[in-house]
C-alpha cells in the first residue's frame, strides 16, 4: 500500500460498496440528503461509506454509527490535494468501492479522477442546485471545468427539475445522463400535532398567544434573512404583537442583529441559534417563512408542510416544486420585502386560507417527498449502474 500513487490504475470494480464524498464542513441540506441515503441504503443490499472532513463526520456521528457507515476523514487544503487524493484512493481500493457518489461539483472535481484511477465502476454526482456563488467569476462561471470533469461522471442526480434545467442549460449535460430524484424527509417525524407540546414549547420560548413566524435556516446571504427583517419592519406598525423566530446560526448573525436594532424590532425578532428540536419549533409556529435568494429543493419546506404549517417562500429554483403557489403555500419574488410582508399579512388576515394551504401542503408532501421514495429511487439507480438488478442488490 505504501507504493500506491495517483498514477496507479485498476480495472473497473464491481460490488455493493457505495462511497459518498462530501467536501464541506457545515451540516446543511446536501449533507442531510447524503445522510438520509447512507442510513437506509444497507436495506437494499449496498454497503454505505462516507468520506468527509472530520468536523462534518463528528456532527453526523450518532446517525453514522447507528447505521454502521464506514468513514474516512479527509481534510481538503485545496481541491487538488494530492496527499488527500492518495488517502481516498487507498480507501477505495481497500473497501472495494463500486460507486463513488459525489455531492456538488466540488466533490466531483476532487474525487472523480481519483475514482477512475482506482477502478471505481461508476461515478455519480448529485446536483443540489445552481452554484450561485460562482456566477460572474471568470472561468468559474463558464462551466468549462464542469464539462471536462463531467466526462468522468456516469450519471447525475438532480434534486429538482430546476436543478435538471441547470445541468442541461448551463453545464450542457445530456438529458439522458440525468435522473431527477426529489429530496425526501422522514415525514412521520414532523406529522404529530400535540396541543400540550405546542403550548409547552411556546412557553419555553417566552411566547403567549401572539402570532409567530418561524424562519429555519442558517444565517447567511443565501437565505435572505435581511429581506425578511425589512418585511417585518413594514409590518411593525400594523402587527404590533407579531413575533419572529430565527432558528439557525451563521456568519450574518451580528449584522442581522444590528439590522433589527436599527429598525426598532427589538424583542420582536428572536435569535434562537442552532436547535435540535426542529419538529417542536414548527409546531410552535403559526407561519413558516423561507425568504431564500436561491435553493436546490429546500428540505425545510418539506418539513414545514409535513408539520401542517402554512408557508410563505420565494419563487426560486426548486422551491415551487414543493411550495406551489395558492395550493400548498404562497410564493413571492426574491429580495422583495414588500411582497413578503403582504404574503405574511395575508395568511394572518385569512386563517381559512392558511388552514387550507397547510392541509393541502401536508397531503402533497406525503404523496411526493417521503424519504422512503428518495432512497428507493436512489437504490434503483445504484442497481442500474452496477448491473446488479434489485435481486442482486438485495441478495
Amino acid at each position: 500500500m505504501a507504493n500506491e500513487s495517483l498514477n496507479d490504475r485498476s480495472p473497473p470494480r464491481c460490488g455493493r460498496s457505495v462511497l459518498h464524498l462530501l467536501t464541506g464542513r457545515v451540516f446543511g441540506g446536501a449533507e442531510e440528503h447524503s445522510l438520509s441515503i447512507l442510513t437506509a441504503i444497507r436495506e437494499y443490499g449496498f454497503e454505505p461509506c462516507l468520506a468527509a472532513p472530520a468536523a462534518l463526520l463528528s456532527a453526523m456521528e450518532p446517525a453514522l454509527s447507528a447505521a454502521k457507515v464506514k468513514c474516512l476523514p479527509l481534510e481538503f487544503s485545496s481541491r487538488l490535494d494530492v496527499l488527500t487524493g492518495a488517502r481516498l484512493l487507498r480507501f477505495i481500493r481497500r473497501e472495494n468501492i463500486a460507486i463513488l457518489h459525489c455531492h456538488l461539483f466540488t466533490a466531483s472535481l476532487f474525487g472523480a479522477g481519483v475514482a477512475r484511477m482506482a477502478g471505481v465502476g461508476s461515478v455519480l454526482e448529485t446536483c443540489h442546485g445552481p452554484e450561485v456563488w460562482r456566477m460572474g467569476k471568470g472561468l468559474r462561471s463558464s462551466f468549462w471545468v464542469d464539462r471536462q470533469v463531467g466526462r468522468l461522471v456516469d450519471k447525475y442526480i438532480a434534486v429538482s427539475h430546476a436543478a435538471e434545467r441547470h445541468l442541461i442549460g448551463n453545464k450542457r449535460v445530456p438529458k439522458d445522463k440525468i435522473r431527477v430524484i426529489h429530496n425526501g424527509r422522514d415525514l412521520d417525524r414532523f406529522a404529530a400535532t400535540d396541543a400540550q407540546r405546542r403550548a409547552a414549547t411556546r412557553t419555553s420560548l417566552g411566547l403567549g398567544d401572539e402570532p409567530t413566524v418561524l424562519a429555519m435556516a442558517r444565517l447567511d446571504e443565501q437565505k435572505g434573512h435581511r429581506h425578511l427583517i425589512d418585511a417585518l419592519a413594514i409590518l411593525a406598525s400594523r402587527r404590533t404583537d407579531l413575533v419572529t423566530l430565527l432558528a439557525g446560526e451563521g456568519p450574518l448573525e451580528n449584522s442581522l442583529r444590528t439590522q433589527c436594532a436599527a429598525l426598532g424590532l427589538g424583542e420582536r425578532v428572536r435569535f434562537l441559534g442552532y436547535r435540535r428540536d426542529v419538529p417542536e419549533l414548527f409546531e410552535a409556529a403559526d407561519i413558516v417563512v423561507l425568504p431564500s435568494l436561491y435553493e436546490g429543493l429546500p428540505l425545510v419546506a418539506i418539513e414545514a408542510l409535513a408539520a401542517g404549517r402554512p408557508m410563505v417562500a420565494t419563487e426560486v429554483d426548486g422551491t415551487p416544486e414543493v411550495v406551489v403557489h395558492e395550493r400548498t403555500g404562497l410564493l413571492v419574488p426574491p429580495a422583495n420585502p414588500d411582497a413578503l410582508a403582504a404574503a405574511i399579512e395575508r395568511l394572518l388576515d385569512e386563517p381559512g386560507l392558511a388552514a387550507r394551504l397547510a392541509s393541502d401542503g401536508q397531503k402533497f408532501v406525503h404523496e411526493n417527498f417521503a424519504v422512503q421514495r428518495q432512497v428507493e429511487q436512489t437504490a434503483a439507480l445504484y442497481s442500474e449502474v452496477t448491473g446488479l438488478g434489485r435481486e442482486g442488490a438485495a441478495a
